[in-house]
Formats: structure tokens, C-alpha cells, sequence
């Protein structure tokens, strides 16, 4: 791993990773060290299927799926997991190759200049001429790209070597996409920025709850048709033992050596104070800089202790189960008390609300516990009592779980759950009420403008008061008092559509809805118009260009890829 830092120094360290602290980074990586993360697929698969004629080996669509790995956790968020990487990661992968070769083909190569700005700017979101924080960048490396991503700095290198490289396609092939006239998108401009006054009459629903308080027969009856909604889901309940890095600090200050010190000094003054900042962006004091330095070591030391530790743990577990002696719920306690490990239990938890015990990263950690069990009729060792890697919790400690027991889901009385199903009635009611009451209006005010009528006439003749809104175009994020974002996003496309002095129909939100009526429209902002124009102009051909590239590599991968047999079959 030392040697792939150094082959990738000159736009890596390009952003000042510190060399001593990635170097134990590495050493601590538990892809490196323990196998994890590495998302291959088995060797035995005969035929991975070809890229303009070359058959694609697994050597290539293994790194192209940990590139996709990143590309996943760029996108969503979150990385990964094995359900989203056999559904997406494949298809993303085979898209990357079609891409390598055709940067092959048209002999394009990223400039190391080219892949550290695509990573300062794309990946971090750090603007054109402003460094790039040494910090944030060490911090996303340790914490979330290996310790969490399970991938390495070949990857990272790989990864935005590629897609700085694509840029160069784009700007080659979308082309055609820049072909939009100033007169076009000064159109387009004025019809998004145009600001409209509307008026508006609210039916929320709570005008309406008081009317919905329910005779007995009614609530049972209620009870009765969603009776499914009110089941208790499966749960389960979970054993656990908590490998926390900090207690592991002596351990890890031993597998530092005796050497860090003048290590951290030496590294301190080749980077110089500058990149050393406090909160406010002030440099820290020389001891302020080294103390820091010295602490992220120490933790890094510290998780590779922990983590061995747990791996050590789940290995000896492991022993002398087979088919004829399996594994038990009990097994967890009985080994942590052999070893001074503490065991705590979580109280029944389902997928959706999660424990409270366990704070574990949200959907893949429940997923997995919820995969957990000891009934699988293919798993006599009962081995799925337990998973084989140990979770990581919010504060990067090591967990590892077993099932104590499963709950399966049941339905329950109404007794049980009486309180929520009276409230959800009672909503339910004064949302059918609110919407009623709005589809009337709506229809009364429509044919009132059609006779000639004025709004307010219609408004007082329904014995309803209207309001009116702030102006606000379609580029307009501020939120009116009342409205959340989907409710406002959807009366922004209604209005937008309507001719001055015509009304909306019901528009449903979700504490009842409303209905819009167009009073006005305003004139653009010619300053402003004409200040932001040269911006919207770059907009819109960046994103036409990236449009019209789109389309002619979908057109590449349609023949470039051929996929394994087993996908022609299924796509067919």
C-alpha cells in the first residue's frame, strides 16, 4: 500500500495527505489486513462477457465495480450494500469499461492536474482556486474510503483518473448540446425567473377535526379494514460486544513505535504551519499541530488494535462449531466471559424504527441483523446466528452481534393500539372532509370566473377568505408560511401553467390542501436578468452537452457490450 501512495504522490499529496498518518492508514486498512470490502465476484464464472470484441476479465470488472463502489457513495451517500451491488454496481461497472475503452480508442488520458481537480471540485465540492482543506480530505480517506468503503488509494486514483477523463469525451461528443441561441435561453430564463403573485385559499385539516370524533362502531369498523396496518412487525433482539478504539489506546501507542515523535516534527515543519488551521481558519501553534497530528495517529493505531481484536473474537467463536455442534445463542456470552468482554442485549427492535441500543448506520446494519437466524433450513451449523463481521456504530467502534431470539409479526387488539388508530381516523376524516371541501370550491370559483364573476366575489359568496402569497417564480426555494417543499414545488408547476385571472384545482398537501388563483404576473428583474444571463447561458449548455454525450454513449454500450450469457438471456 506504501508503494501505491507513492506512485500516486503527485495528485495526492497535491492535497497535502499527511504521509505519516496515511501510511499507518494503510497499514490499519482492513482491506489490506483482513480481507474486507472486497466486493469480487467468484473466479469460477466462465464468461464475463466482452467490450468491443475483448473479453472482459475478472481482474478488470473487479476494479471497475470498487470505482463503482465510489461512484455509489458519491451519488447516494451511503455506501453500497450486497443487494445495490448486485443490482447496480454490475451495470455501472460494465458502463465504466465501455468508457476505458473508449478513452483507449481515442487515446485520452487524464493529466494528474486534471484528476486532483476533478477530486478537490467534483468530490469535495471545494471551488476553482480555494485549497483543498488537508483535514476534511485526511479525515474522508481514514474514515470513510477505507475504514468504512473498504477500498484504497488505487481505487480513489483509478476512479478520478477516469472520470476526469470522461470530461474530455464530453466535451467532444455533446458538442451539438452547446447549439442554443441567446435568444432561446433568455426565454427560458424569463420563464422560470418571472415572478407571479397568487392568491391562495387554504383547507387544512384542522378545520375540520373537530367534526371527526368517532361512535365506538365507527372506530372498530375503521380498525377492522386496516387491521393489517397495525400489526407488530418481526423484530428481533440482539447480543453485542462493543470493541470501542479508545480503549485500546496503550495497545495502539506500542504498535507505533518509539520513533513518532520526530516522525510528526519532521513532517510538521516540511508542510509548514499553513497547513495546520484551527476552527476559524487561523494556523494552529506548532504544538497545537503536532498534538492533532499525534491524536489521529493514535486513533488509527488504536481501531487496528480494536479491529484485530474483534476479528480475533469472531475467530475464535468460530471453533468447533460444524453440523454436529452448532452455534447458540449463548455462545456469545460464554466466550466474552473466558476473554473479559462485556455482552449486552438490545431490547426487541423491528427494521423500520431501529434499537435505541445499537447506533449503527441505518439500512445496512438493520438488513443485516434482520438476516439473522437460526431456523434456516440450509444452515444446520446454525451459523446465521451470527454475522462474520464485526458492524461499525456512528462512533467508528467495532460491534460484534448475534441473534438472542426472533419475534415474528402478529396482529394486534384494538385495545393494544387504540390511541393511534383513533388518531390516524380522526385524520384520515379531516383529510376526506378537507379535500371535499376544496373540490367544491374549486369548481364554484371555476365557474364563477366564467360567468364574470371577480375572485373576492366568488371568495365571499363561499364564505371563504383568501390569501396572498409573496410573488414567487419557479426558481423560488423560500418556502411560503404553511407549505413544506413537495407542497410548494407542486403549487409552483400548477400556477405556472395557468393564464392571469384563472384558478387551480384542488391541490392535496399534506395537512389537507388548497386552492391557487393567479392574480398577476410580473415583470423579470432586467438588472438581475442581464447580470446572471452569461451564468444561465453556461448552465444550460453544460447540461445540454451532457445530455447529448448521454446519448451517444448509450449508443457505444449498445455496441460495445456484450454481457455474460446469463444477462443476454434475462435483458431478451
Amino acid at each position: 500500500m506504501i508503494g501505491t501512495i507513492r506512485r500516486h504522490q503527485q495528485w495526492l499529496w497535491y492535497f497535502i495527505i499527511a504521509a505519516i498518518i496515511v501510511s499507518f492508514v494503510a497499514y490499519f486498512n482492513p482491506s489490506s489486513r483482513f480481507g474486507a470490502g472486497q466486493g469480487s465476484f467468484s473466479s469460477s464464472v466462465p464468461d464475463l462477457g466482452s467490450i468491443n470484441g475483448e473479453p472482459i476479465t475478472l481482474e478488470q470488472r473487479n476494479a471497475a465495480m470498487r470505482e463503482g463502489r465510489l461512484f455509489f457513495r458519491l451519488r447516494t451517500g451511503a455506501w453500497p450494500d450486497p443487494e445495490d451491488r448486485n443490482k447496480q454496481l454490475l451495470s455501472w461497472a460494465q458502463q465504466s469499461l465501455v468508457l476505458q475503452s473508449l478513452l483507449k480508442d481515442y487515446k485520452i488520458s487524464a493529466t494528474t492536474d486534471a484528476a486532483a481537480r476533478f477530486t478537490k471540485e467534483q468530490l469535495f465540492g471545494v471551488p476553482p482556486g480555494q485549497a483543498m482543506p488537508s483535514d476534511i480530505l485526511n479525515e474522508w480517506v481514514q474514515n470513510d474510503l477505507m475504514r468504512k468503503g473498504g477500498l484504497t488509494l488505487d481505487d480513489l486514483d483509478r476512479f478520478a483518473r477516469h472520470q476526469a477523463a470522461q470530461e474530455y469525451l464530453i466535451s467532444l461528443f455533446g458538442m451539438t448540446g452547446k447549439l442554443i441561441t441567446p435568444k432561446e435561453v433568455e426565454f427560458t430564463y424569463r420563464r422560470e425567473n418571472e415572478p407571479m403573485i397568487t392568491e391562495v385559499v387554504s383547507f387544512p385539516t384542522t378545520n375540520f377535526y373537530g367534526a371527526t370524533a368517532p361512535a365506538e362502531a365507527d372506530l372498530q369498523e375503521f380498525f377492522t379494514k386496516h387491521e393489517a396496518e397495525y400489526r407488530m412487525p418481526d423484530r428481533v433482539q440482539i447480543n453485542y460486544i462493543v470493541f470501542e478504539p479508545s480503549n485500546y489506546l496503550v495497545k495502539g501507542d506500542v504498535l507505533m513505535g518509539t520513533n513518532v515523535d520526530d516522525k510528526i516534527d519532521e513532517y510538521y515543519h516540511r508542510q509548514g504551519a499553513d497547513a495546520f488551521k484551527d476552527e476559524s481558519g487561523q494556523p494552529l501553534t506548532a504544538a497545537a499541530a503536532e498534538a492533532k497530528i499525534k491524536k489521529e495517529m493514535r486513533l488509527s493505531a488504536a481501531m487496528s488494535v480494536a479491529k484485530k481484536e474483534a476479528y480475533d473474537f469472531l475467530n475464535a467463536l468460530a471453533e468447533g462449531h460444524d453440523d454436529t455442534h452448532p452455534y447458540a445463542p449463548s455462545d456469545l456470552g460464554k466466550l466474552a466471559q473466558t476473554k473479559g468482554f462485556t455482552v449486552k442485549t438490545t431490547e426487541p427492535f423491528d427494521r423500520k424504527n431501529g434499537s435505541k441500543d445499537l447506533d449503527l448506520a441505518p439500512k445496512k446494519a438493520l438488513d443485516a441483523l434482520f438476516s439473522l437466524r437460526e431456523d434456516a433450513p440450509d444452515d444446520s451449523e446454525k451459523s446465521r446466528l451470527y454475522l462474520p463481521l464485526p458492524l461499525t456504530n456512528s462512533a467508528s467502534a467495532l460491534v460484534v452481534v448475534g441473534l438472542q431470539k426472533r419475534f415474528p409479526s402478529q396482529l394486534q387488539t384494538l385495545a393494544a393500539v387504540r390511541d393511534q388508530v383513533l388518531k390516524d381516523y380522526r385524520d384520515s376524516k379531516a383529510l376526506a372532509q378537507a379535500k371535499d371541501a376544496g373540490e367544491k370550491f374549486a369548481g364554484a370559483l371555476q365557474v364563477g370566473l366564467t360567468q364574470g364573476k371577480s375572485f373576492d366575489a366568488v371568495c365571499a359568496a363561499q364564505n371563504v377568505k383568501p390569501e396572498t402569497l409573496a410573488p414567487f417564480a419557479l426558481t423560488t426555494t423560500n418556502l411560503p408560511p404553511g407549505l413544506d417543499k413537495p407542497s410548494f414545488q407542486q403549487l409552483q408547476e400548477t400556477v405556472f401553467a395557468l393564464p392571469v385571472g384563472q384558478s387551480s384545482k384542488f391541490i392535496a398537501t399534506a395537512d389537507g390542501g388548497l386552492v391557487a388563483y393567479v392574480k398577476e404576473r410580473l415583470p423579470v428583474d432586467a438588472a438581475r436578468m442581464e447580470r446572471e444571463l452569461p451564468f444561465y447561458l453556461a448552465r444550460m449548455r453544460e447540461q445540454r452537452q451532457i445530455v447529448a454525450f448521454q446519448e451517444w454513449f448509450s449508443r457505444q454500450v449498445q455496441l460495445r457490450l456484450i454481457p455474460p450469457p446469463g444477462e443476454q438471456n434475462s435483458s431478451g
